[in-house]
């Protein structure tokens, strides 16, 4: 009796079983859909509208409501609200002070309603100088400028050499070291020791000090402005003039080549810098001995660098030169075979 309970409970198990495998399986097995990733929205930037220009507008042109439009500005990057324009008519016949390109923010700065205001503005160099920096004109020739290879917008480093000898503090004048043991010397060898003194004072007089040279990397990072002389009519983007149909007919036909002339080297760079850098650098220039060179850093490479004076025993020591010892002897030549 009890054996066959246990086998009608062991039946019922294996039903439960077998239908809860039929139930629950089949939807485990079917490939279920992909949910579809939604893209994640993107933040909307603030912005308004502010007044800009259409067009090129040359320095001195007449601005007119044409050559200007509304465009959105991200709020925040906008200019000094003192000097946003939101009315196109404010700028109608207004003149331009400096070039203004398009696309650019239309400014009360920028506008000019007589155009004697345009000569207060200044030269346009003026509007390439970032706030907290400063132009500087530092002479350049084949050698310290890379070979001519620097270009605007650049960044060097300047390398600086010069020499230094002991000197006088209070005077200022180079200081020859006494021989005190020829002093010695000479008054162990029965010499009188105010005659000593003497000669050892006129040896002295008579030696040349070696001066210690050293070199340096001083300032890093120094972004070129601009390398010659800065044109005198700016050198923003201006307009490239065009002749009508009728006076290219006009123009006299060109026979044979004119020659082109060679243009000179620059002689002279401008660069931007901080004004505690430009103080370094006028004084490099006026100390009279201090030997400047550039060198060009590769695009894009801003990173300050860290370098060690290099002198005399920095050679020695890091390129592992040995000094000769002192011999007593010399070669001399000898006579050859004819």
């Amino acid at each position: 009796m009890n054996r066959s309970r246990v086998l009608i409970l062991l039946g019922i198990l294996l039903l439960v079983g077998a239908v809860a495998v039929l139930v629950i399986l089949p939807p485990l097995l079917t490939p279920q859909p992909a949910v579809e990733q939604l893209p994640t929205p993107k933040p909307e930037i603030p912005t308004t509208e502010i007044l800009v220009a259409a067009q090129n507008i040359p320095r001195g042109s007449v601005i007119v409501t044409e050559t200007v439009i509304l465009s959105k500005w991200p709020i925040d990057s906008l200019p000094p609200a003192d000097l946003i324009i939101t009315d196109p008519n404010k700028v109608d016949k207004k003149i331009a002070r400096t070039d203004i390109l398009r696309g650019q923010p239309i400014l009360e700065s920028l506008i000019a309603t007589d155009p004697k205001a345009l000569a207060a503005q200044g030269s346009d160099a003026s509007l390439f100088i970032p706030p907290g920096k400063v132009a500087i004109a530092f002479p350049i020739n084949k050698l310290t400028s890379v070979g001519y290879a620097i270009g605007s917008g650049d960044h060097i480093d300047m390398i600086v050499s010069f020499s230094v000898v002991d000197a006088n503090q209070d005077g200022q004048y180079a200081v020859v070291p006494f021989n005190r043991d020829l002093v010695d010397e000479l008054i162990a060898a029965g010499m009188d020791p105010k005659e000593a003194v003497a000669k050892a004072i006129s040896d002295v007089a008579s030696v040349q000090v070696k001066p210690r040279l050293l070199s340096q990397l001083t300032l890093q990072n120094v972004e070129v402005l601009h390398v010659g002389e800065w044109p005198m009519g700016g050198i923003l983007p201006r307009p490239t003039p065009t002749l009508s149909p009728d006076q290219q007919a006009a123009q006299p036909a060109v026979t044979g080549g004119t020659p082109t002339a060679t243009p000179l080297r620059p002689d002279m760079i401008i660069l931007l810098l901080d004004q505690q850098q430009a103080l370094i650098l006028h004084w490099l220039q006026h100390e009279g001995s201090i030997d400047i060179n550039l060198v060009l850093r590769a695009a894009g490479d801003n990173a300050p660098v860290s370098t060690e004076t290099v002198s005399y025993q920095y050679i020695l020591t890091n390129f592992n030169i040995t000094i000769p010892p002192k011999v007593n002897t010399i070669i001399v030549g000898s006579a050859k075979t004819p």
